[in-house]
């Protein structure tokens, strides 16, 4: 492995504005249930159409996360968060502005690129900050807090005609994001040339490759349920405000999730706590089944999300385990990112207006 060149010289400005941008980044994905719900009402979607447009919303991330791993190190960080959120902010003004299914999945496509890349560059800000971990704590806060409030507004934008006012309220996020590029750095740590990540690289360690395999199946669970929680959630004729309601409070007990993983840390090794998360997926996935009532779908949601977080900080450290170098754990958002656009696209293909079991199946299989 190559030797860093410079030393970190991220300040406590530019952390904040970065911290700030992860959540412009992933904002798409973190309301992705209030988004696919207000357009099933005005644009018509049938139950296949929800999961491949909640996959346009997500597949652009796949690709522009890629694309930030290999290149972020190389590239002007202001520009490249300019571009990122000018993308991000017109492909959803444009999405705003149409009123057909097919329509929208461009634009939808071109929002996540931006949003993908901008989330790239944030994290990558917040690693060469002298202390990266608190910097992701503070991250993973504000993202958790901006998705509880966007997710208790899922009743006021679920009204007939609302889902223009709400592509439109994510672009005016990424409008702020640009306004707080300048406290960036122009560049960070200088990585040696041996240590940027290519294509080929990936294929070059059998072990660090099956755990980004590992990473991306896991995801493709997160993506099935994300995208189809709010069509579960109304297909058991629960209201949109108490639906709200659940989905809100099933994340932000996710954080527990994230705390009881960073208490235990080792001590039960990697294996025994992924088995864990696996088992209380499962269980969560046979409790939210169509049609559920309110205390149901919201235990089931509250387990699921508990458990989602629970196994990630496990994820990393498989990944980092297997590789010392650093280079595959960069690559894990990406696999994450990926994962999450084939859920949708895979439970579309088996979903009907009837039955939305195959969801489960689907999210069961890959967990497992």
């Amino acid at each position: 492995a190559g030797l860093n060149t410079t030393v970190p010289t991220v300040s406590t400005n530019a952390a904040i504005a970065a911290i700030f941008l992860t959540v412009v980044g992933a904002a798409g994905f973190l309301v992705l249930p209030v988004i696919l719900g207000a357009a099933v009402g005005d644009l018509a979607l049938a139950a296949d159409q929800v999961g491949l447009l909640g996959s346009s919303l997500l597949m652009g991330s796949a690709v522009s996360a890629i694309g930030a791993a290999m290149l972020v190190r190389r590239l002007n960080w202001r520009w490249l968060a300019y571009a990122a959120l000018a993308l991000e902010c017109i492909g959803f003004l444009l999405s705003s502005q149409v009123d057909s299914y097919p329509h929208i999945m461009l634009p939808l496509f071109l929002a996540s690129c931006g949003g993908g890349a901008t989330l790239s560059l944030a994290l990558t800000v917040l690693s060469d900050h002298p202390k990266a971990e608190r910097m992701f704590g503070f991250s993973l806060t504000m993202q958790v807090a901006f998705q509880v409030v966007g997710l208790l507004m899922l009743s006021w934008f679920m009204v007939p005609g609302r889902l223009d006012l709400c592509l439109n309220v994510l672009a005016v996020l990424a409008v702020m994001g640009l306004c707080v590029v300048p406290l960036l750095p122009k560049h960070g740590v200088v990585i040696a040339t041996s240590e940027h990540m290519s294509a080929a690289d990936i294929l070059k360690q059998p072990l660090g490759l099956l755990s980004l395999v590992g990473c991306l199946l896991f995801f493709v669970n997160i993506g099935a349920v994300w995208a189809y929680v709010e069509r579960m959630g109304s297909a058991s004729e629960i209201s949109p405000r108490l639906l709200g309601q659940a989905l809100a409070g099933g994340v932000a007990t996710g954080m527990l999730g994230s705390l009881a993983a960073a208490w235990q840390g080792r001590r039960l090794g990697y294996a025994l706590p992924l088995a864990i998360a696996v088992v209380g997926t499962l269980i969560a996935l046979f409790l939210m089944q169509v049609p559920m009532t309110f205390v149901d779908f919201l235990l089931a949601f509250a387990l699921y999300n508990f458990f989602w977080n629970y196994s990630l900080t496990y994820q990393y450290a498989v990944v980092t385990s297997v590789d010392q170098s650093g280079r595959y754990i960069a690559a894990t958002p990406a696999f994450h990112a990926l994962g999450g656009a084939l859920g949708p696209i895979a439970a579309a293909m088996l979903v009907t207006q009837n039955s939305l079991l195959p969801i489960n199946y689907v999210a069961g299989f890959a967990v497992i």
